[in-house]
This record gives C-alpha cells, structure tokens and sequence, in this order.
C-alpha cells in the first residue's frame, strides 16, 4: 500500500463472471456460482486462502461464464468492481453450487488477460480511491451542484420513509456520514433499477457522469413514491409502518399483490414470510442467515416495489 496514493487493491485479480446482476462499489451483493471456472474459483481462492487478500476478488458483470472449462471465455466486460468475499456458503441442491456473500469495494478497469483456466486472472487497474475522505474535499462547479442535489434528493426519498424504522434511521444517518461522492453508487444498488441501469452507473468511471447517471433514476424513485401515496389508500395505522411488499422475483413464479384483502394474517409479509422461513426445517446456521437477509432486505424491496417504471 502506498501513502500517496491510498489503499490499492492488488494489481492481478482473479475474476468472478457474472451476467445476473451488478456490483456496485459499496453495495452488497449475493451470487449464485455454479460453473466450472467460478466453481474453480471459490475452490482454489476463496475456501483455501488464508490472507485478507485473497478474499478480494474482481466481479466482472455483464459476462457469462462458460458452463465448462473447455468452452472458450467470452470477451469480458472492461469495468469491473473488486469485491471482498464476506461469506461462503455451498450446497449440492439442486447440483453442487456456492453462494457467494461480495462487498464491493471500488471500480477497476481490466488491462490485460493473463490467463484463462483454472479460471480467469488479469491485470487490473484500479479507478476509485479507497483512502478515507477529508471535510476538505469539497467538489466544485458542476460536479459540487450535482452532488449536492443527489443528496438533497436522496434525503427527500428517506423522509418519505418511516422513520421509526430502524434501517430507514440508519440510511437517513449513513447519508451525513458517507462521502457524497459514494452515494450514486450505494443509492443506486437500493433502489429499483434494472442490470442495464446499473452496468451505467458502474461504466461511469467519471464521477460527474457517474451523478448525472445517478439522479434520474432517484428522481425516478421519489415520484413513484408520491404517485403511491396519491393512488393507495392507506388505513389509519399504515401512516406509521413500512410495507414490506416482497417482490415476485424472490420466490420464482409468484407474484405478491398490494391488494390488502385478506389482511389479519397477511398484513405484515415480514412477519409472514419469517413464519414459512422457520417452517421450512433448515439448518440451524441457515435459518439464522436467512432471517439476518430477511431484515436486511425489508427496506431495498420496499423500495423496489414503489417504483413504477413508464
């Protein structure tokens, strides 16, 4: 590590391919890893390592990896994010797989391909700083205007919020705590955006672009919510709870409706989607895993269930 220039991550990094979602800088992520080269990958990296360094591994969106070894790597997508593997879980249902818990660290561009198998290794170089930020680096111009409205902006979606909710005051307490030029990256991993919005925002090495990417899509976010409010009756109690509205996509197949009939047992999914959790007569250390997610996802959900896209 260099003083001059802050933290640096290391110069080669294996890569992890993935085309289900984006990483963002900041943002935590899980993925699914079920072919040869990841599944090589975590074996040979992740579960063998045993330095803080192998731990960090680069995630390059936007590119599948081969289902097997001889299949010939596709182009890699240029920017990826290097990410610090926080937790490894495997299991051999329905095959043998791993899910993979990533923090993202910062933005890197790839330089040069050094090999392919077992999996894929580069030279990288890195784009975002990872130094701690001084009250002294205040932006100018444009890009001081633009990162003040975004906050502004990002502070108006969290006072719609319920504040009494203990991660809604924590985002409203991380939004004056985190450097401003962070926040496009962590506002856009919560609320609703498809892959290709955030492939944008991660492509937007400048940070200018990077807010002017950015703000559109809060922009976005904060008028579905006014448009929710004018639309939805609310009873009398539901001015001071969050409605963990639990998007189609985490249980394949089944869409859950705002419709609020049926209320007494289904008025709150938390609380309901907690019951079936512990129903479902897992391992003890997974069933602990699954209800710390299940809190931790009940404000990004809601939140990409509010926004309506044209």
């Amino acid at each position: 590590m260099s003083s001059n220039s802050g933290i640096q991550i290391p110069s080669r990094l294996p890569l992890l391919c993935t085309h289900d979602g984006v990483l963002l800088p900041g943002s935590t992520m899980r993925i699914s890893v079920d072919t040869a080269r990841n599944m090589q990958l975590v074996k040979s990296r992740l579960l063998k390592g045993t330095s803080l360094k192998s731990t960090i591994i680069g995630v390059i969106p936007n590119t599948r990896d081969p289902e097997h070894d001889s299949d010939e790597l596709p182009s890699l997508h240029s920017i990826g994010t290097a990410g610090l593997a926080v937790q490894v879980v495997g299991s051999n249902w329905p095959k043998p797989h791993y899910t993979l818990l990533i923090t993202g660290l910062c933005r890197f561009r790839v330089t040069q391909l050094l090999k392919e198998k077992p999996f894929p290794v580069a030279k990288v170089e890195q784009l975002d700083k990872l130094e701690q930020h001084t009250e002294g680096d205040q932006a100018d111009g444009e890009l001081g205007e633009l990162s003040q409205r975004f906050y502004q902006a990002a502070v108006q979606l969290v006072g719609m919020l319920d504040m009494s909710v203990p991660v809604v005051a924590k985002l409203r307490w991380l939004l004056d705590s985190l450097p401003k030029e962070t926040l496009p990256d962590v506002l856009a991993s919560m609320i609703r955006t498809s892959n290709k919005e955030k492939l944008q925002v991660l492509d937007a090495v400048d940070l200018e672009e990077r807010f002017k990417k950015a703000l559109p899509l809060l922009t976005r976010q904060i008028e579905g919510l006014k448009l929710l409010q004018k639309t939805r009756k609310l009873r009398p109690d539901d001015d001071k709870r969050v409605l963990a509205i639990r998007k189609g996509g985490v249980f394949p197949g089944r869409q859950f409706s705002l419709d609020e009939e049926g209320e007494d047992e289904d008025s709150d999914d938390t609380a309901m989607l907690e019951k079936k959790v512990k129903a479902a007569a897992m391992p003890e250390a997974a069933l602990r895993v699954c209800l710390k997610e299940l809190k931790r996802y009940v404000l990004v959900i809601f939140l990409e269930e509010t926004t309506f896209h044209s």
